[in-house]
């Protein structure tokens, strides 16, 4: 049947391998999609027919059946009238049915066969469409990710980014210029702070020694009166 052998190529078909060949993955994955509905539709379409052409065999069938009988029931009749001539004549009828029956079975089992490898068809043909859905969600959030990405990329390269970057980097040296003067006063302010911590030191430091001064000359006074005696 051609349809077996359109659906059988489009299950062979590696996907996988079909797509890394394609120029524009998404458009090639609906392309496929399209095909294998398309597939699966003519595929149910074509079992519905089988199913239709069952029925109509299987209603032929009942027929001969009862035509058999028939035909066995005036054999039996003529042979019982003593009658050879219409009983071979009765036979020969039954034998026409038969045999039309046999061909009728016979379609019923090709028909059969059809249908069963239709079904199966259509199972895989399903599944494919899923994968193929898959893959379309795999491309569309890839591509969705690399559109950002170009974005993102073109924003930081583009003239005005690169020009507030600069504008922030000068601002940033005139910050550090300032903060390097204040650092400079504050050095000067230390030095004058340090000064007048040393005088104070200092003026301590006098104020120490000339008590310590008073204190031995006292005690000098003290030792030269006390030889005196």
């Amino acid at each position: 049947m051609a349809l077996i052998d359109r659906i059988e190529d489009l299950i062979k078909s590696e996907i996988n391998a079909f797509l890394d060949k394609a120029e524009d993955p998404q458009k090639m994955t609906a392309q496929i999609e399209s095909e294998l509905q398309d597939a699966l539709a003519e595929c149910r379409s074509t079992a519905a027919q089988i199913i239709a052409e069952q029925k109509g065999l299987s209603r032929q069938h009942e027929d001969l059946a009862k035509g058999i009988e028939r035909w066995q029931q005036q054999a039996e009749l003529a042979v019982n009238k003593g009658r050879d001539d219409l009983a071979k004549a009765a036979l020969f009828e039954k034998q026409k049915l038969v045999d039309a029956q046999e061909e009728n079975q016979k379609q019923a089992a090709q028909l059969e066969d059809a249908l069963q490898k239709l079904n199966e068809d259509a199972a895989r043909l399903s599944n494919k469409i899923a994968e193929v859905k898959v893959k379309q969600q795999q491309f569309y959030r890839a591509q969705n990710s690399a559109v950002a990405r170009l974005k993102v990329r073109s924003t930081l390269n583009s003239e005005e980014v690169q020009n507030v970057c600069a504008r922030f980097s000068q601002l940033e040296q005139k910050v550090e210029r300032i903060e390097a003067q204040v650092e400079s006063y504050d050095l000067g302010k230390n030095d004058v702070y340090q000064e007048f911590k040393q005088m104070e030191q200092d003026e301590k430091l006098s104020e120490e020694l000339a008590a310590l001064k008073q204190k031995m000359s006292g005690k000098q006074a003290s030792e030269a009166s006390a030889s005196a005696q």
